[in-house]
């Protein structure tokens, strides 16, 4: 069987020996032109098949939040969503720093045993689990689909580290005689600590302290609060406070008990600044009142 090729067309076989190339009748334009279109209708026809078959591939859902938030020390767990998954081994999540593969599907693929790839037969969530988060897990993480082309959505992992405040410092004020109310907050903690230790120049104070009048309330939840109560506050209070949870960074503030002169030079003070911000406009005057 001879074929003989044409630059114009396909390849064109022959049932017979041909005595001379003329001896094959060439086609007419009307013949290659039907040819052509008939070919066209063709190619266009699968290509629609092939985006067709793409539009039922699997897909994410629409609901999917790019940013998640962990705190330091807890659990992590980022949810991916994906309809129409074919295979158990459809879904994929690695780390966007080294492109490491964490899971696929249900299974883990990382000698770090902090991850964890959980998936229920016949859910369209995949997630990917991380205990006791660490700073540098913060950052990207990528969700992705095995269809051609890949198909990926980006997840955002930020880590918050827990710290302590304590309400109004750096500098706090109280009249001599009052009350000494003294607030400390612990933000974003694991879980809540141990105990919170109060100090006054660097010395513990408790119920039992010599001072007396103390008293101290706590309160446990997502977050810990903490509360100094001093009776008659005195001249012998004032100094650094300390709220120290265990096992974190302590917070501090400078107490100033003020005696009567005290109080009343620091409002002469404050009404001399009132005055200084007089600030005249056209038909109005502005007075801008740094204290009540």
């Amino acid at each position: 069987m001879l074929a003989v090729g044409a630059d114009s067309g396909p390849e064109v076989e022959a049932a017979y020996p041909l005595s001379s190339p003329t001896d094959l009748t060439p086609a007419s334009d009307a013949t290659l032109a039907s040819a052509l279109t008939h070919r066209g209708v063709k190619e266009g026809g699968a290509k629609e098949e092939v985006e067709k078959e793409q539009e039922k591939g699997p897909y994410f859902d629409a609901s999917m939040v790019p940013i998640e938030t962990a705190y330091l020390g807890k659990t992590a767990t980022l949810t991916c969503i994906v309809h129409a998954v074919r295979s158990d081994k459809s879904v994929t999540w690695l780390r966007g720093r080294d492109l490491r593969i964490l899971t696929v599907g249900r299974y883990t693929y990382t000698t770090d045993l902090r991850f964890q790839a959980l998936h229920q037969e016949a859910s369209s969530e995949w997630m990917l689990r991380i205990k006791s988060v660490q700073l540098r897990d913060q950052g990207n993480y990528e969700c992705q689909i095995t269809t051609r082309p890949v198909r990926t959505f980006t997840v955002f992992l930020k880590v918050v580290e827990p710290w302590v405040e304590i309400l109004g410092a750096p500098d706090i004020y109280v009249n001599r005689a009052s009350m000494i109310n003294l607030t400390c907050i612990v933000h974003h903690a694991p879980y809540p600590p141990e105990a919170i230790t109060w100090y006054h120049d660097n010395k513990s104070i408790g119920y039992t302290s010599p001072r007396g009048g103390v008293s101290m309330v706590e309160e446990r939840a997502e977050t810990t609060t903490s509360f100094l109560l001093l009776q008659n506050a005195r001249p012998s209070d004032t100094g650094t406070f300390k709220c120290h949870p265990h096992g974190m960074t302590p917070a501090t503030a400078n107490l100033h008990v003020l005696s009567g002169e005290q109080q009343q030079a620091i409002q002469s003070s404050v009404s001399e600044v009132n005055l200084s911000f007089v600030v005249f406009i056209p038909t109005v005057l502005v007075t801008i009142a740094l204290s009540g």
